[in-house]
């Protein structure tokens, strides 16, 4: 199923997922979680969509409090208020059940971008460190104490995390 809304829009994705939680498709739902992007965003959309209900209810809230007029007047808002309460706790909880069904899946996409991220880090700060011993070993300054600690103290993980990989024995 196509979406009628772009991965960026996030605007429409709230809309739309509102009309989701009222009118259940299998097939949109799938649409809307099939991929990370997706997911993502579905994720975030029920997010503002639970936030947006919560600015409701202030604002309906307040709304009851200032209808003036007789007792029947006041009666029939809070009555209309009640119904509205009604309907839209429904609504909010089907969107939290839904959000809590993908926050794992976001969860685990997230922690994998960041271990991906530190990865890319670890790699750049090791390549520093390489070029670094290079270009001293290489030029014309000596070796510091300082740099053969640091040399060690990075050496030694990868060493013990290698051969321990090697054993089959879990790294310390």
């Amino acid at each position: 199923m196509r979406l009628p809304y772009t991965v960026d829009d996030d605007r429409a994705a709230v809309t739309e997922v509102g009309h989701e939680i009222n009118r259940p498709d299998k097939a949109r739902w799938q649409a809307m979680t099939a991929d990370d992007e997706r997911l993502r965003q579905t994720h975030r959309a029920l997010g503002l969509l639970i936030k947006q209900v919560e600015v409701s209810f202030l604002h309906r809230k307040a709304d009851l409090r200032a209808v003036e007029g007789t007792y029947k007047d006041r009666q029939r808002a809070a009555v209309e208020y009640e119904e509205w309460k009604s309907r839209t706790i429904h609504f909010v909880n089907r969107a939290c059940e839904r959000r809590s069904s993908l926050t794992r899946r976001v969860r685990l996409l997230n922690e994998t971008r960041v271990i991906g991220e530190l990865r890319t880090a670890l790699r750049t700060l090791a390549r520093a460190v390489t070029d670094h011993r290079d270009v001293i070993r290489n030029g014309n300054r000596n070796e510091t104490t300082a740099d053969r600690i640091l040399w060690l103290q990075l050496d030694l993980p990868c060493h013990t995390a290698e051969e321990n990989s090697l054993s089959g024995r879990p790294a310390p």
